[in-house]
């Protein structure tokens, strides 16, 4: 028998199926070791696309999609999936919503299937798709059917690609990078080569501290909900995509389903190091909205960017940006740096009026989104990230 599950966690907008699940301990349970893919006939991952009830920020539901690991609690985002370079990856996927669905990972070859029918519960109706991951980054998956309706409903999520060898001062293997030495830019690998170097050329380095670590990430998903619109579909409603995108109006922006403080208070969502600890961000956009986010206390460079295929291009010019764009389906690897900020004093940082823990916000510039509800600010597409301490060279 198929039903609306009714998923709530406090008064955030991610989606779980009960109230003792804690959002952190979800979002690890999410993420699958590359080490530990299992082998022959049984799948690398086992999803799953439900109905949900989803309890916003300010407390009222709307009817949305979702995905999740077969067996385990959904989410919005759907949960991270993470491979290696040259992996032969089996997908399984099961559709238990009301609707029929599809699934898609742009970017990789062989990576589609339309038309999933609604299970009739027997366990024999999975629909697998299997392709060789190919060039290290960021993709997106999505239910590519009846798009961007289902898309923007909930059913997104990230795929993470990584290098069989990242590190970019090659065979030395001291400085790692998340992308593959032989076919990053020249600038990438210096930037990464750069990190945790005390001096050079006998002056001071500019990034002092440590490399960047494998692991150090954070998966940044915006999206926009207009309850209108998901409660005209959950009844029955089918407007075209056309029809869709001129109606949409959303009135909550999230990231990774989070609006707010709920956001800034959720550890998988802020980044968190000491000065010195580089941390990359991989920044992606599944609504409809073009959003400009925007980080106090330290700039970022852009090391991707995905092309119209949704493939990342590397780039070779890296630039400081204090705001980059993110239009509808655009993919940005960004580093944060964990710079110093410029207006603390020097060590032994003798401050009166700031003590560690420093908090610094991220926002959009695109105004708007700092809401929720029509105008309940900051209660929009924001969160924090925080400097723990001072300088950590060991």
């Amino acid at each position: 028998m198929r039903r609306r599950q009714f998923l709530k966690y406090g008064s955030v907008v991610a989606v779980f199926t009960t109230a003792t699940v804690s959002l952190p301990s979800l979002l690890a349970a999410q993420i699958a070791d590359p080490g530990d893919l299992p082998t022959g006939d049984d799948a690398d991952f086992d999803l799953e696309i439900v109905d949900v009830d989803v309890e916003l920020i300010d407390g009222s539901t709307v009817p949305m999609y979702a995905f999740s690991h077969a067996g385990q609690p959904p989410s919005i985002p759907g949960p991270i999936l993470r491979v290696k370079q040259g992996d032969t990856v089996r997908i399984d996927i099961r559709n238990s919503s009301t609707k029929p669905h599809g699934f898609q990972i742009l970017g990789q070859t062989n990576a589609a299937t339309t038309g999933i029918a609604p299970s009739e519960g027997d366990g024999d109706d999975k629909v697998r798709i299997e392709f060789v991951a190919t060039k290290p980054g960021t993709y997106f998956y999505v239910d590519g059917d009846n798009a961007p309706i289902n898309r923007v409903l909930g059913l997104h999520g990230a795929l993470i690609v990584e290098p069989t060898n990242g590190y970019a001062d090659g065979a030395a293997r001291k400085k790692p990078m998340p992308y593959p030495a032989g076919s990053a830019t020249a600038n990438m690998k210096s930037l990464f080569t750069a990190f945790g170097e005390a001096t050079i050329d006998g002056k001071q380095a500019r990034f002092p501290g440590k490399p960047w670590q494998a692991g150090r990430e954070y998966v940044w998903i915006f999206n926009q909900i207009d309850p209108v619109l998901c409660r005209r579909i959950a009844a029955g409603e089918n407007p075209s995509a056309s029809e869709f995108q001129e109606q949409f109006h959303p009135r909550y922006f999230t990231i990774n389903g989070l609006c707010g403080m709920d956001a800034a208070h959720d550890k998988a969502t802020c980044p968190t190091g000491h000065v010195g600890e580089p941390a990359l961000i991989r920044s992606m956009n599944a609504g409809l909205a073009t959003h400009s986010p925007h980080i106090h206390g330290n700039h970022v460079f852009v090391l991707t960017q995905s092309n119209a295929n949704g493939v990342p291009v590397y780039q070779q010019d890296l630039f400081e940006h204090d705001v980059w764009l993110m239009p509808p389906m655009m993919i940005k690897d960004v580093l944060l740096p964990f710079t110093t900020p410029p207006d603390l004093p020097p060590a032994p940082w003798r401050m009166v009026q700031e003590k560690y823990p420093l908090q610094y916000p991220m926002h959009c510039h695109n105004e708007i989104s700092q809401t929720s509800a029509g105008g309940s600010y900051p209660m929009g597409l924001m969160t924090d990230w925080e400097i723990e301490g001072p300088l950590v060279t060991s």
